[in-house]
């Protein structure tokens, strides 16, 4: 594969925000007009103006110099290595952080980093065991010319083929017994999982109704299956969320341009303690009800409709794993699952993004898991570094929704950036981060070694928070 067309494969899972209310051709295809009519609704949502119009945005439209938190139980290895390596995770090969803002004087947290700070990094050291003290780092970065109005993000969902070419390049780094063994665990696992597939590819291919309550027993059963579906359910959960709170703290964030992350950072980790030891959203699979009922019990959409939420979440998760994981675009390639040739070069034709989750999951149960799966993600960074050097995009930040997860691009040319601890403080709203002494420190263009992660188990389950930071 040549460099145009892993251009073309990166753009794809990339959102372009400065294009996001631009209305494709009349002749585009079906999925990028359900795309734009989902973008539409979105939008019209209590708190859709965020997509477009939020305080992380501004801060890249208009500021040249920009400061993030960036959270540490390990300052004291990455003193003794000069380095901050980066992370995996849905920003790739990003330097994890979260956006600062100029607050009076003061370095005001977004409050995904103060959660993060505050209670999410805590409880996971707790759990984990550890005895390491949390710190946080103020990054000060000076964006090269050329990075305003740059707003593009990655969408992680959308790297399923990705990961299939990736896995293309360097499938003889396993042995034929190997490649044997994915190959029958991604049939097996994709057949096990038909009863789902054809319920939402017919849905979606020939515009056929759906039974909500038939949809979610099928979704929540092939979640075992098909990991990637839990990743799915979650994104489109926080969404949901996001989109229509009408909490007290959702209100008050609103204010100031911020997307409210309490709310679904709580439920996941209420409905799933063990998230955080290992942010393995494989595992996210609650039953409708059981989320409807926190979300009134917890208010945080006063007068819930379940009827409209149930609808809008078997729509989205119809459209996702049509668009996300299936080829189901072209008019001429519907995909009849009661006649399928169950091998894996076809289902690489009919469910390419589908294969590529999988394998990119598969790949972490191998034995050699802790050698291979680290030189695969390694592959997949300095794909993503030369794409975002080509955008010239400095920051990257999660483009499913701009939650406020934002990233350094560590390989960015001309980038100038100094590090300092930082001492931070709260009062009853906020938090703020007082930045200390500048630290002989760098950003460094490589992953760091999943061996040596804070959040991952001897079993080899992932998670986007590497031993340097969140």
């Amino acid at each position: 594969m040549d460099f145009r067309e892993k251009i073309s494969d990166w753009s794809e899972a990339h959102v372009f925000y400065n294009l996001f209310t631009h209305k494709p051709a009349g002749d585009s295809s079906r999925d990028l007009l359900n795309e734009y009519k989902w973008r539409m609704e979105a939008m019209a949502a209590p708190n859709g103006s965020l997509l477009t119009e939020n305080s992380v945005f501004d801060l890249l439209r208009k500021n040249n110099k920009l400061y993030f938190l960036h959270v540490t139980p390990n300052l004291k290895k990455i003193l003794e290595n000069g380095s901050i390596y980066s992370s995996g995770g849905c920003l790739m090969g990003a330097v994890y952080a979260t956006p600062l803002f100029q607050d009076k004087g003061r370095l005001r947290l977004h409050n995904l980093g103060k959660y993060i700070y505050e209670k999410e990094a805590p409880r996971a050291l707790y759990y984990s065991g550890s005895k390491n003290k949390l710190d946080g780092l103020v990054v000060e970065v000076v964006l090269p010319r050329g990075n305003h109005e740059n707003l593009i993000g990655i969408d992680y969902t959308k790297l399923g083929k990705v990961h299939l070419n990736i896995y293309r390049e360097l499938e003889y780094l396993l042995s034929f017994e190997e490649r044997l063994r994915i190959y029958k665990i991604l049939i097996d696992k994709t057949r096990k999982s038909m009863a789902y597939l054809d319920l939402v590819h017919n849905a979606y291919f020939y515009d056929r109704e759906i039974d909500p309550e038939e949809f979610f027993r099928l979704f929540v059963a092939a979640v075992e299956n098909l990991p990637i579906l839990g990743y799915l359910y979650f994104e489109v959960v926080a969404e949901y969320l996001l989109l229509f709170q009408d909490c007290p703290s959702a209100i008050d964030r609103k204010k100031i341009g911020e997307f409210c992350n309490f709310t679904y950072k709580d439920l996941m980790f209420d409905f799933f303690p063990s998230l955080l030891k290992s942010t393995s959203l494989s595992i996210f699979s609650p039953s409708i009800e059981r989320l409807a009922g926190y979300i009134e019990k917890k208010k945080i959409i006063s007068n819930l409709d379940r009827k409209k939420m149930v609808d809008y979440m078997a729509r989205r998760l119809t459209f996702l794993t049509n668009t996300r994981l299936l080829n189901s675009d072209n008019p001429d390639t519907a995909i009849h699952w009661l006649a399928m040739k169950w091998d894996f070069e076809h289902l690489t034709t009919v469910a390419p993004g589908l294969l590529g989750h999988l394998i990119h999951r598969e790949l972490r149960n191998f034995g050699r898991y802790p050698d291979f799966y680290f030189y695969f993600d390694q592959f997949k960074a300095l794909q993503a570094w030369n794409y975002w050097n080509h955008m010239d995009i400095a920051i990257p930040f999660n483009g499913f929704i701009p939650k406020g997860e934002t990233g350094i691009n560590p390989a960015a040319t001309n980038l100038k950036y100094k590090i300092y601890s930082a001492k931070i403080t709260s009062d009853k709203i906020f938090s703020f981060a007082e930045p200390q002494a500048e630290l002989p420190v760098k950003l460094v263009p490589r992953l760091v070694d999943i061996r040596f992660t804070t959040m991952r188990s001897k079993a080899g389950k992932h998670c986007s928070n590497e031993n340097n930071g969140w």
